[in-house]
């Protein structure tokens, strides 16, 4: 049985979504309405514009709403491109055949005061031709990779590691990860190498000729 993923909000900024979620069986994907009053917070946390590895953390400070102030240690672990059959009754045959599926593994600490239960962290894939995605929201039981908000609760001092499923359309390619809460900021970005669905890198694979 097909099931509409569900798009995670995205949290303060006018950008470009590739995909977002679908609203039923046979209807387009609707772009998410970020609210208006989320802003960046530059006075504390890593500088925008810092260029990261898979691996390296960053403090990342935000506005998802007027009156919360979010603040967390985040970590991209690991990207891998999964198998298409892992998608087998939860997205349509035509949403892969014309899509690029990533799975983004990564840790989070709560290291602000406020509690962020249920809050879309803005950390999008960027693909090679520029376009920002958001991540899916699959479900609570798609074990391959529990994509969605942050859990409830996640108060100060809370810890996390997530998995993050995004689609890249036009079977386009991953160029990085970037945290960009509004438009306009200067994001801060991880790049590193990713795993195929072979489980080898994908330089890897490259240099042995195929």
């Amino acid at each position: 049985m097909w099931r509409a993923p569900i798009p995670v909000p995205v949290a303060g900024a006018f950008l470009a979504l590739a995909l977002t979620g679908c609203t039923g069986s046979g209807s387009a994907p609707d772009a998410a309405d970020p609210p208006a009053t989320s802003a960046a917070v530059e006075a504390t946390g890593t500088e925008p514009g810092t260029q990261l590895g898979f691996g390296e953390p960053a403090t990342l400070v935000w506005q998802p709403t007027a009156d919360l102030t979010g603040e967390l240690e985040l970590s991209v672990e690991s990207v891998v491109e999964p198998r298409a059959s892992v998608f087998d009754g939860w997205l349509r045959d035509d949403t892969m055949a014309g899509s690029r599926a990533y799975f983004v593994r990564v840790r989070m600490a709560n290291t602000g005061e406020s509690d962020l239960a249920g809050q879309a962290v803005p950390l999008y894939l960027r693909d090679d031709g520029g376009t920002l995605g958001a991540p899916w929201t699959l479900g609570g039981d798609f074990t391959a990779c529990q994509s969605g908000p942050l859990p409830t609760p996640f108060a100060a001092g809370a810890e996390e590691q997530m998995c993050l499923v995004y689609l890249v359309p036009d079977r386009g390619r991953i160029r990085d990860l970037v945290f960009e809460p509004t438009e306009g900021y200067d994001p801060i970005v991880w790049t590193g190498e990713v795993e195929e669905r072979s489980g080898r890198k994908a330089n890897d694979k490259q240099g042995r000729g195929g």
